[in-house]
């Protein structure tokens, strides 16, 4: 009976190590990029945001459905319409009652239209440009996802810098205002030097109230992007994405990388192409479409025999002046999707220009404030609050020092803010990561 229970337990036991293994030989290779479930933090990186939202994001999702149903437009375009079946009964005679009597003749016949020569080709191109197109607003709304959730986690990473530095401040001036109550409960100082260190002291406490729900405003702001509740948690310290060196910034090189990839102009590219076929369709609409169409005759006299029918009708375009009018209006959007696509090219030109600058300036400014604003800043404060201390500084150069801190703290949180929206509105222009 032991020796039973004793088999009894090993057996249970392998089978429970064994059923993850065998279930997961039946679902497939794990997915590392499987949606996270609801109550699990996440935002680590950018690159797990980008990769919930292309699962998650539901406008991603519309377009991708619309990419497929373009597609399969585009598998159906260009065949031949559907013969058509026709059954005639022929030479019906009458009966004395002058009702529909003896049938004689029964014809059956198949028919076929076919369009003139060029028109289905027209027609597959021009559904293929459509299909095409599709695609390419999917890209687009990708990438718009993509600057989005890159300008939100930014901005995430900025309060969440921006609340740790208030901190930092806070405990400073409540040194302060220790400093300030002991000097003017020993008669060295006045009562508005201890008003003004506590005032200070309160609006640092405001500030970091106000921070926390801008950090739950953004985070509602991510969640929403992937997909998630809006009170989803969010990793609460993230890691800001490393800008690219300077030489890679070049505007020649990205310019040819944005006419290549960018997703707008290649939806419009598509766009010019569908309307070209378009218009060369309209062209062919002066041509006629050919019916054919070939018939069995059964005749159910007497002595007559059966045979055959054949028939080829053409239709007739004798209707100019609508002919003329679908020339024009292809004509004219041809010539509209040729302009916006112009204006799309300089628009991107221009403003790939402007952003590289204003990354430079970002880059610049948020270099000089951290390496020399900040630590004279901090060397200054330190100096006022010893200073305070031993009763050579009066409160209000400690007050001016605090805020000349807190200004470059809030300008560096800015810079590197500014830095990290244009490099993401620089990766929306090329259509690619740098």
């Amino acid at each position: 009976m032991r020796m039973m229970r004793f088999l009894w337990f090993w057996l249970a036991l392998g089978c429970g190590a064994l059923s993850p293994v065998l279930l997961q030989a039946h679902e497939g290779p794990p997915h590392d990029d499987a949606p996270r479930p609801a109550t699990q933090p996440v935002g680590a990186s950018v690159a797990e945001l980008l990769a919930l939202a292309r699962q998650m994001n539901p406008e991603r999702a519309a377009a991708a459905l619309e990419a497929d149903a373009a597609i399969a437009r585009a598998q159906g375009a260009g065949t031949l319409p559907d013969p058509q079946f026709q059954y005639l009964m022929d030479t019906i005679t009458k009966n004395h009652n002058g009702l529909p009597g003896r049938l004689a003749v029964e014809k059956y016949e198949l028919q076929q239209t076919l369009p003139w020569w060029g028109k289905r080709a027209l027609q597959q191109g021009m559904a293929e440009a459509e299909s095409q197109e599709a695609q390419d607003k999917l890209a687009d709304v990708e990438a718009e996802i993509a600057l989005r959730i890159k300008t939100a986690y930014a901005d995430y990473h900025r309060v969440h810098l921006s609340m740790d530095q208030t901190a930092e401040l806070r405990q400073i001036m409540r040194t302060l205002v220790q400093f300030a109550q002991f000097r003017y409960a020993q008669g060295m100082a006045t009562q508005l030097e201890a008003t003004a260190a506590e005032a200070e002291r309160g609006a640092l406490d405001v500030e970091q109230v106000r921070l926390g729900k801008e950090r739950g405003r953004i985070r509602s702001r991510l969640n929403a992007l992937v997909n998630r509740k809006p009170d989803a948690p969010v990793v609460e310290h993230p890691q800001l994405r490393p800008l690219p060196p300077p030489a890679t910034l070049d505007y020649a090189t990205l310019l040819q990388r944005a006419q290549a990839q960018n997703p707008a102009l290649a939806m419009l590219e598509a766009r010019t192409q569908a309307a070209q076929q378009d218009h060369q369709l309209s062209g062919k609409a002066w041509y006629p479409d050919v019916s054919v169409s070939l018939g069995l005759v059964q005749n159910r006299n007497a002595g007559e025999d059966n045979g055959f029918e054949a028939m080829v009708a053409l239709n007739i375009p004798v209707q100019w002046e609508a002919r003329r009018a679908k020339e024009r209006e292809t004509a004219a959007k041809l010539k509209a999707v040729q302009a916006q696509q112009a204006s799309e090219q300089l628009r991107i030109d221009a403003a790939l220009q402007e952003t590289l600058l204003s990354l430079e300036e970002a880059r610049e400014v948020a270099q000089l404030t951290q390496n020399t604003l900040l630590p004279q800043a901090r060397i200054a404060l330190q100096s006022a609050l010893q200073g305070y201390q031993t009763g050579t500084t009066e409160a209000v150069a400690v007050l001016d020092a605090v805020q000349r801190l807190k200004r470059f703290q809030i300008d560096l949180l800015k810079a590197q803010f500014e830095a990290q929206v244009r490099l993401a509105e620089i990766e929306r222009l090329i259509g690619d990561d740098l």
